[in-house]
């Protein structure tokens, strides 16, 4: 296969060693490097695929490209590690020998990623921020600044962030008073927002009224117009260790009408200002129906 290189574009801090993001001949999302001697690895997977040849220059032109881009955020994570694997090292053969072993390691790791499964828990919290994305966020601001106001899977304090507000979104069990918060930050800010909570029941394929993760995962990409914010969405959901999967369909939810709860000045929260250097972080849980004076429609 002759690779184009203008189809490639090379990943910032890659001096020493060039590493590019592209498509290959056939318009698969690939990585291409240039070698100083032939790959040992020569051998595709099912997930990954690899070509490589010589150039006029005696270097080794390898592509590594996915099989499906259901896999993209996996590949985010692959070329995201390798990049730093080779950013600080000033030599262009130390690098190289760096890249070629840590890749090896991620033939093993990528197949390992793709087939993991996210614990019950993990779904459902997840689901129940997509299901906030595709029937409240996307109604009210657009894919576009939804998109990017999905804040959580960057390590933010709240799930959502936008036009001085945020969102916070809890799903519980529809049977439950309660919800958990991971830290005091979580309802801290200078802005007004609103705790978001999510309902749910356990629900069936059957019921045509409930929705799983994987075709959450999909009602959103369908929405999506532009390859970079494809790519921005399924980055995020791999922070968050999800790849989709078809088996994802197997746990199906009945959402409940979101609920929401304006934090203000007055709304009942514990905080460490006091005490932040010594107390590094509070959890604590919420008694829903002590706070319906806080309850409003948005």
């Amino acid at each position: 296969m002759k690779i184009e290189e203008n189809k490639y574009k090379r990943i910032p801090n890659t001096n020493s060693f060039g590493v590019y993001i592209g498509l290959d001949n056939v318009g698969r999302t690939s990585m291409f490097v240039k070698l100083s001697k032939k790959p040992a690895f020569t051998t595709s997977s099912k997930y990954l695929i690899f070509e490589y040849n010589k150039r006029h220059d005696e270097l080794w032109a390898l592509t590594v490209a996915i099989a499906e881009q259901q896999y993209i955020g996996v590949f985010n994570k692959l070329i995201s590690d390798l990049v730093d694997t080779v950013s600080e090292i000033n030599h262009p053969l130390v690098a190289e020998r760096m890249f070629i072993q840590r890749f090896i390691e991620w033939k093993t790791l990528f197949e390992k990623e793709v087939t993991s499964m996210l614990d019950f828990n993990k779904i459902v919290g997840l689901a129940g921020e997509l299901y906030f994305l595709s029937e409240f966020m996307i109604g009210k601001y657009g894919i576009l600044d939804s998109l990017n106001a999905w804040s959580g899977p960057l390590g933010a304090d709240k799930d959502f962030n936008i036009n001085n507000t945020w969102y916070e979104i809890k799903t519980k069990s529809f049977k439950k008073d309660t919800i958990h918060l991971n830290s005091h930050s979580q309802l801290i800010s200078n802005n007004i927002g609103y705790l978001t909570v999510l309902s749910y029941e356990k629900s069936s394929l059957a019921n045509s009224n409930s929705i799983n993760l994987f075709d959450l995962y999909h009602k959103i990409s369908n929405l999506i117009e532009t390859q970079s914010l494809q790519l921005q969405f399924d980055r995020k959901l791999a922070n968050l260790n999800f790849i989709p999967d078809e088996k994802y369909k197997e746990i199906n939810l009945l959402f409940h009408q979101i609920e929401f709860f304006e934090v203000n000045e007055k709304f009942p929260q514990i905080s460490n200002d006091e005490f932040d250097k010594v107390i590094m972080n509070i959890e604590y849980d919420l008694f829903l129906p002590e706070l319906k004076h806080y309850k409003v429609e948005v």
